[in-house]
């Protein structure tokens, strides 16, 4: 009897944990990713899925193809299995003409990455009730990496009933591993010369799809490479010769030229790397697609453009030439990163580290330009510079404080021109430092409703280094006001720096996912507006005054005689927001947000 029931209770939980992936337009009945280094040197990646389609967008739209990215000058795809079941139990084999080579997309228009292939695999006989399995290995040569290394989210688009990940390596070498946000240790076993490491993962729920999730780095995470040292991966990059920074005859006339130009240390450096980030084409080749391999910047330049990486070494070349003292850089997220474990999976960002005279040390893009040094607001990141045969040491860059603080004095006359002049504060991440050295007058659109004055003169630079900035501008906007029928309507305006800039407009009711801004940031306006005689404020909501774990708002509309002090407060005063705490996020935005805080209400009394 006792057996009976054990057998049914099995039954009861089998089914409630089908019932919970109804609703989903597929289901991942078993995923297995095996890694092996072999004693050679080479290294396997065999890929196993069975996916179980539910509804139509699954095969429309979803999961109709499977795309294997690789570079056949060194790696090597091997189709194990490809068959679907459809819902009536027939196999259907995937058909030869269904796996087709592709130019991956992001190798588009690139003559260097040509090479690169896209292997896709077009799934056939889908349907409601089929279940597709692909079974395939990508085998790659030694040297490819320099170590057999992985960065797994324990996660996927669909829920996934099961899934395993298997790491094999000889038994002499020793594996690093770390699994983040999940106690999950693995089962080790040793197997003739092997080591056999073994996570098993069951009821996975669906990733979310909420936006604002920055790098997820609250999902469950699987880390592990065989490289014990952070410093020996860098290292292993660095030796090849595009590290030596060697600038040619070519680079070195073109950086002479642009400095003899410029005549000024931040504009020559702001040269460089405008021409570098958008002048020369960027190819959105990720540096593990070709196994790290970077060309010398002088081909880098002959051919007029590269990826992420090579576009780095490029930029820190030229800026050397210039005088300036550069190397490239990778970042990677500070909780990811381990001393003790060379993953270079982990780092996703490739930048240029240059010293100034004037300002110090800066960060910047080699694919993009920015308004202000990239190690503001990139706080919690590891930096491991890419110098060559050195003792290279990881810098971690530290949240700073992101402020804002405007305050100003304003007019509105009877013909609805706002005009006075405002003094604005800016620190951190909010300080558009490097516009202000390239070109102080494209500060006029930092800040909403293009009320800065269209005279050249209109902005005014008082002090400005890396950290903070303080500008004073002239106001001038004709026709401030919106009708709306017996009411005026006054936006009040706000820089784009700061929240304004994030576009958020409303959030949802509920929360899954950390929601994760892009800085802290606080945020202080205010200013006395003067108003022309016969003109009221008739906004309904003049105050409010909330703080919780999250931040806090403070508003207030004051009117007295003819004028309105306004002030308006927010502080938000961390980047990871936890599901816990989302509502209290929520509360604050919603009232910074409130039209009756970002809108005066004016009725102009009746003659």
């Amino acid at each position: 009897m006792k057996k009976i029931f054990l057998i049914l209770l099995a039954g009861w939980f089998a089914t409630a944990a089908s019932a919970q992936y109804n609703d989903a337009d597929a289901v991942y009945g078993k995923i297995t990713k095996t890694f092996t280094l072999n004693d050679d040197g080479s290294t396997s990646a065999r890929y196993y899925k069975q996916l179980r389609l539910q509804s139509h967008l699954s095969f429309n739209r979803l999961y109709g193809e499977t795309f294997i990215i690789y570079d056949p000058a060194s790696q090597h795809v091997t189709i194990n299995e490809a068959y679907t079941i459809m819902a009536d139990g027939k196999r259907v084999e995937t058909p030869e003409n269904a796996v087709n080579e592709v130019l991956p997309r992001g190798a588009a228009h690139s003559a260097t990455f040509n090479n690169l292939r896209e292997l896709v695999v077009t799934h056939t006989a889908t349907e409601i009730g089929a279940t597709l399995y692909l079974d395939y290995t990508v085998t790659s040569q030694k040297d490819f990496l320099p170590a057999l290394m992985g960065n797994e989210i324990i996660q996927e688009s669909s829920p996934v009933e099961e899934m395993q990940i298997i790491v094999k390596v000889p038994s002499a070498v020793e594996l690093q591993h770390r699994m983040m946000n999940l106690r999950t240790a693995p089962e080790m076993v040793v197997q003739g010369n092997q080591k056999i490491y073994t996570w098993t993962f069951k009821g996975i729920a669906a990733g979310t799809q909420d936006y604002f999730q920055g790098a997820q780095l609250s999902v469950p995470r699987l880390l592990f490479s065989t490289s014990p040292k952070a410093g020996a991966a860098i290292d292993w990059i660095t030796r090849q010769p595009a590290f030596d920074y060697h600038a040619t005859d070519a680079l070195r006339k073109y950086a002479a030229t642009v400095k003899s130009e410029s005549q000024d240390e931040m504009k020559t450096l702001l040269a460089l790397q405008k021409m570098v980030a958008t002048e020369m084409a960027y190819d959105r080749v990720p540096p593990q697609w070709n196994g790290y391999q970077v060309r010398t910047p002088a081909k880098v330049w002959q051919s007029n453009g590269g990826n992420q990486l090579e576009k780095a070494v490029l930029l820190a070349t030229l800026l050397s030439a210039a005088d300036f003292h550069a190397v490239a850089v990778m970042a990677a997220p500070e909780k990811l990163f381990d001393k003790n474990m060379g993953d270079l999976l982990i780092f996703d960002e490739t930048f240029v580290k240059v010293n100034t005279k004037n300002f110090g040390t800066l960060y910047l893009s080699a694919t993009s330009t920015s308004d202000q040094s990239l190690d503001y607001g990139l706080g919690s990141q590891v930096i491991m510079p890419l110098y060559k045969n050195a003792d290279i040491s990881p810098i971690t860059l530290s949240e700073g404080k992101n402020e804002i603080d405007v305050k100003g004095n304003l007019t509105l006359t009877n013909d609805q021109t706002l005009s006075g002049e405002m003094t604005i504060k800016v620190q951190g991440k909010t300080n558009p430092f490097l516009l202000l050295q390239n070109d102080a007058t494209k500060f006029k659109s930092q800040l909403t409703q293009n009320m800065i004055s269209k005279a050249d003169d209109a902005v005014k630079v008082v002090n400005s280094n890396a950290e903070k900035s303080e500008i004073v501008v002239q106001i001038n906007k004709e026709k401030a006001l919106q009708d709306a029928g017996k009411i005026t309507e006054l936006e009040l305006p706000q820089m784009t720096s700061g929240f304004g800039g994030w576009h958020i407009s409303f959030l949802n009711s509920q929360r899954d996912a950390d929601f994760v801004l892009p800085f802290p940031i606080s945020e202080s306006y205010n200013y006395t507006i003067t108003l022309p005689d016969g003109y009221e404020l008739v906004t309904m909501k003049q105050r409010v005054d909330l703080k919780n774990e999250a931040g806090a708002v403070k508003i207030e509309l004051s009117p007295k005689d003819n004028q309105i002090i306004v002030s308006r407060e927010l502080r938000l005063d961390k980047s990871v927001i936890a599901p816990a705490e989302y509502p209290a996020l929520r509360a604050v935005v919603n009232e910074w947000l409130d039209t009756n805080y970002t809108t005066l209400l004016l009725r102009k009394a009746v003659d």
